[in-house]
């Protein structure tokens, strides 16, 4: 009998909302993917960056925290949104064109963006030098977004940008040279980001790179992780049933809701509601990655890979963090955490996805 009454406490208005914000997610996804081809986008890349730009400069003055010192919402008066999270998708939109016109230059049989095809050796003699502007002009673009982002400060967020340009990089195809060049420039400038965060006053990076370092040195990343690893524990095979996990539901788990919501699925579901879950995860993947390799051009195959890079790296740094393998930072498990920004960040990437695949090849009528 007592099984039935604790339902009477259960929060529906959460449910409902969560539903609502799916459906709306849903909706997000058949706009994105409007029979209107997605190279539009790329023509107005330059907006969608400075639109990136001046929402994160806006949080810098006028940010407030939900969770810890982190100030990252912007409150428009009938709704609070995270714009580092629709700065994800701008990103790939933006930096995805800039990336994609030295193609152009090479004379690509692709479909051109931007500009005139190659008509003369002169185009192909100086194809070089606008291949490393563009390359440079990418990292300038990532780089604002990212600092903004890490002023907030969010790192996590911040590198979740980084993470994407780097992949967008490498399917882009430019000069090893460049990748090189990449990280070697990204290995230098650990220390000094380090010694910036000092400088800024952003404690509770060190702290939580040291908790996860060593857990004894900071209380709350310790607690934080003993309750991760009693919830996942003791899940066992199939999990202890839908709202019935102890860690959960007495509250003994932290930001259950967001940032350790594995550890409440591996406690109620089980090994087997994990195992699931992964597979879906892998088929998502397995179908962004056809996109990618079926895109009909190189701004299709660029954006499509912002999306596939920005949903694995949420999902591998939240269960890594859940299960002690990466430190506490944060960002979301996709589709699954509660957050409207974030949910409806990941659909409207999956719908761009879903445009780039709808024009792998010309439509019929």
């Amino acid at each position: 009998m007592t099984g039935f009454r604790i339902w009477r406490h259960f929060d529906y208005v959460l449910l409902v909302v969560t539903v609502l914000l799916t459906a709306y997610g849903v909706l997000m996804i058949l706009l994105a993917a409007f029979p209107r081809d997605y190279q539009w986008l790329g023509d107005f890349w330059w907006l969608a960056y400075l639109l990136a730009v001046t929402m994160l400069v806006l949080v810098l003055f006028f940010g407030q925290s939900e969770i810890g010192e982190v100030s990252a919402w912007l409150d428009v008066g009938f709704f609070r949104f995270q714009p580092s999270f629709v700065a994800m998708n701008l990103l790939a939109i933006s930096v995805g064109a800039t990336l994609s016109r030295r193609r152009q230059r090479r004379g690509s049989s692709e479909p051109l963006l931007f500009g005139a095809p190659k008509t003369s050796l002169l185009a192909e003699e100086t194809a070089e030098r606008p291949d490393f502007v563009n390359y440079l002009t990418s990292i300038v673009m990532t780089l604002v977004l990212t600092t903004l982002t890490f002023l907030e400060p969010d790192m996590a967020t911040a590198v979740v940008f980084v993470f994407m340009w780097l992949a967008m990089l490498f399917v882009s195809d430019v000069p090893m040279r460049y990748l090189v060049l990449t990280a070697m420039a990204g290995l230098g400038a650990l220390y000094p980001l380090w010694k910036l965060a000092d400088l800024l006053e952003f404690g509770y990076m060190h702290e939580r790179m040291l908790g996860f370092l060593v857990p004894s040195s900071n209380p709350d990343v310790e607690y934080q992780l003993r309750q991760a690893f009693i919830a996942i524990g003791s899940g066992g095979l199939w999990g202890k049933g839908l709202g019935q996990g102890t860690q959960s539901q007495l509250r003994y788990l932290p930001v259950r809701h967001t940032d350790f919501i594995f550890a409440v699925m591996a406690e109620e579901l089980g090994f087997a509601g994990v195992t699931l879950l992964f597979a879906l995860y892998l088929v998502l993947f397995i179908r962004l990655l056809r996109i990618i390799l079926i895109a009909s051009d190189a701004y299709g195959r660029l954006l499509a890979t912002g999306t596939l890079a920005m949903i694995l790296f949420q999902l591998v740094v939240n269960v890594g963090m859940n299960l002690g393998l990466l430190p506490v930072a944060g960002l979301p498990l996709p589709f699954i955490s509660y957050g409207n920004s974030a949910l409806l960040t990941t659909m409207i990437g999956i719908g761009i996805a879903e445009n780039v695949a709808m024009r792998h090849h010309k439509l019929e009528f």
